[in-house]
């Protein structure tokens, strides 16, 4: 990384355990929604859904530790059909990351044998991990991974990861599953990363890495992967819609915002301290950005995170 921060000669650095804590989708139909998360992926809802809202987790018990919103889309503002065809800075997917290579044999089996490949995409083995790849009902992309060991990962810079795109053998993938009952989706699973829709490589490598402060930890055609500490990625970044996409718009289907979760109140405000001095807007609930431990931002295309501590 380039940027001096506040004159000292070095680079600002985000905290090494930040992490992605959720994502809020809009949907078109929150029912048609949960027939997908809950009955296909295994989460669970967390207190009454309703028409407009629900709340995802693996135990369905506790708010504060959700994964996934699900908020219903404004019906005046769009159409499933028409938001389908609008390239827009978004979404490409987040990534649900299991604990084991087991779990994710027991999913790939489940998924062969309920989904009719009908939200399936396909599979990678990515040198630092392995993915199986789903659309949900709205379009928006899921992965689905397990990391490697990080003693396989091959390591080319301080921070710099090798990672490609190469086949998984899913035949042998389904032998290794479990023969065991109904899937749902494992207590430990978070939300490793997000991959997003953008109009300008430069522009966000200058917000993730410069400004945010994670590492630029990989290239590939056409995209820029980034992460706090020694990760292979917690966001991603792509141009693979084109350049002249439109910016994102959390009102309609797709991303609303994600969560960068802060490990402690210090690196919290030393993040809000170095966004406020590269000119970053800094939105919370409570118009109290120095007492508030949740703030909103927007990357160079507009895509909405939410950043906070515990």
């Amino acid at each position: 990384m380039s940027d001096l921060h506040h004159g000292t000669g070095e680079a600002f650095e985000i905290s090494p355990r930040t992490s992605v804590a959720h994502v809020k989708l809009r949907v078109y139909d929150i029912q048609r929604s949960l027939d997908f998360y809950e009955q296909l992926l295994g989460f669970k809802t967390i207190g009454r859904t309703s028409d407009e809202d629900a709340f995802l987790s693996m135990n369905g018990s506790d708010y504060q530790h959700y994964v996934i919103h699900l908020s219903k889309v404004d019906n005046e503002r769009t159409t499933d059909k028409q938001e389908r065809l609008v390239k827009r800075a978004g979404l490409f997917h987040f990534a649900l990351l299991l604990p084991n290579r087991n779990y994710l044999a027991n999913v790939f089996r489940h998924l062969t044998e309920n989904s009719g490949k009908l939200f399936f995409e396909g599979a990678a083995d990515h040198l630092v991990s392995e993915s199986l790849y789903l659309r949900d009902p709205d379009n928006n992309g899921v992965e689905i991974y397990r990391d490697k060991n990080r003693s396989e990962w091959k390591r080319i810079g301080e921070f710099q990861v090798e990672m490609s795109t190469e086949r998984l053998n899913l035949d042998q993938l389904y032998q290794e599953a479990d023969n065991f009952g109904p899937w749902t989706m494992p207590e430990n699973t978070v939300i490793g990363h997000v991959h997003l829709h953008v109009s300008n490589l430069s522009e966000s490598k200058k917000f993730y890495s410069e400004i945010l402060g994670l590492h630029h930890t990989c290239t590939f055609p056409g995209a820029y992967f980034f992460a706090a500490d020694l990760y292979h990625h917690h966001v991603a970044t792509n141009t693979w819609l084109g350049t002249d996409i439109q910016e994102a718009n959390s009102e309609e289907l797709g991303l609303d915002y994600f969560k960068l979760k802060i490990p402690s109140k210090p690196d919290f405000g030393k993040l809000l301290r170095q966004l406020q001095s590269k000119n970053i807007e800094i939105m919370s609930d409570t118009n109290d950005n120095r007492n508030s431990n949740s703030v909103f931002i927007h990357d160079p295309d507009q895509i909405k995170i939410q950043i906070s501590h515990l």
